[in-house]
């Protein structure tokens, strides 16, 4: 096919244009398909070398173009090959901020101008090069414009004789204006070229370019180092909830009397939905003394459970987790969250709380087969 031909070529011209819609869907597309094939690692990875290898291609012709240094052109694919595996590895949302380092690459490679000149009409779709392209030219139909004015005249011999002449003069009238417009073409100044210039004479700007991309760096891995330690702190409060006076004794047992519609998960725990539609989620783990522990109205005892955590999403606080019989653990949330729980339950890959994991392969398949919780998956999250 000439068109995928055209993105993988090597050897052709990319103008800014296409440059541009090349780089927006390789990141933007690694975003989306990354979210919808969180589950799948190496589904995503595959995805990104095939979209850096397009990005790499296109610069290589953007390079070509501008009749720049070649040593640029493994520079915005590497960035997005990197910045990628990073986001890929850390199970945070705010990890596609690092895909800021790619943008501003490609950024910098829009600004210098087309230098193939000479073959500026030959463009199809943005290329020019090897591929032939012409089935996606369109024809542009030109209507000539004929001076009706007609001169009287006692030489002229026949209607095709007079016919010439009009046109004659139709096409001297034209031509200076065409050339005039032309040269205003020429003349006119590069909003790129000017950007350029006056961020590469600017100190303090470039300074701030730096120091922001650089806090974005250290924000996005001290997040990611703060949430790989967190399941650490889970052995600290289990050893703590095995002293008899930790746990609070009043269990406000209502919540777990009346709950209903039990639905079982693929990954061993249930949920149900209380009185009031609001979502209980239950498993069982490690023995631990019966009670209360945690609870949003004194924020007092495990801090582990104190919100559930989805991988590249928001995390939401349950009201309270009791835990029944040592080892039956039940985390109730309020109806007001119903809807965005059930959600990130059927479209995130995974979860924890109070420092266990669950993978939620298959759980979109499930709650949409149960009348109570399917109703749940209609609503805007």
């Amino acid at each position: 096919m000439p068109f995928l031909q055209a993105v993988f070529c090597l050897k052709g011209f990319d103008d800014r244009s296409r440059f541009f819609t090349t780089s927006i869907i390789a990141i933007l597309g690694f975003i989306f398909c990354s979210a919808i094939f969180s589950n799948y690692l190496v589904v995503s990875f595959t995805i990104l070398l095939i979209l850096t290898l397009v990005l790499s291609c296109s610069t290589k012709r953007r390079l070509h173009d501008a009749k720049l240094n070649k040593n640029w052109q493994l520079v915005p694919g590497a960035l997005l090959l990197l910045t990628g595996v990073l986001s890929l590895f850390i199970e945070n949302s705010g990890s596609y901020y690092l895909l800021i380092l790619p943008t501003l690459s490609t950024a910098l490679l829009l600004t210098y101008p087309s230098k193939n000149a000479k073959e500026k009409n030959n463009y199809i779709l943005g290329y020019y090069g090897p591929v032939d392209l012409s089935s996606f030219k369109q024809e542009t139909v030109v209507i000539k414009a004929h001076n009706q004015r007609i001169e009287p005249t006692l030489a002229a011999d026949g209607a095709s004789e007079q016919l010439y002449m009009n046109e004659t003069i139709a096409e001297q009238d034209i031509t200076p204006d065409n050339q005039f417009d032309y040269k205003n073409d020429s003349n006119q100044v590069d909003i790129g070229e000017l950007i350029r210039l006056k961020f590469l004479s600017n100190r303090k700007l470039q300074l701030g370019i730096i120091a922001s991309v650089s806090l974005i760096f250290i924000a996005v891995l001290v997040n990611s180092a703060i949430n790989a330690i967190n399941p650490q702190q889970k052995k600290v409060n289990d050893a703590e909830l095995n002293e008899p006076q930790v746990l609070s004794k009043t269990v406000p047992t209502n919540i777990l009397i009346n709950k209903s519609h039990l639905l079982a998960m693929p990954d061993n725990f249930n949920l149900y939905l209380s009185e009031y539609q609001g979502v209980i989620i239950h498993w069982q783990a490690d023995q631990v003394a019966n009670g209360e522990l945690w609870s949003q109205l004194s924020t007092n005892g495990d801090k582990s459970c104190q919100s559930i955590k989805f991988n590249k999403g928001s995390s939401i606080r349950p009201l309270t987790v009791l835990v029944e019989n040592g080892s039956e653990y039940f985390a109730s949330f309020s109806p007001l969250d119903s809807g965005e729980l059930i959600q990130a339950l059927a479209f995130r890959g995974k979860f924890s709380l109070c420092g266990y994991s669950f993978s939620l392969k298959g759980s979109q398949a499930v709650l949409g087969k149960h009348n109570q919780y399917a109703a749940f998956l209609d609503q805007d999250a």
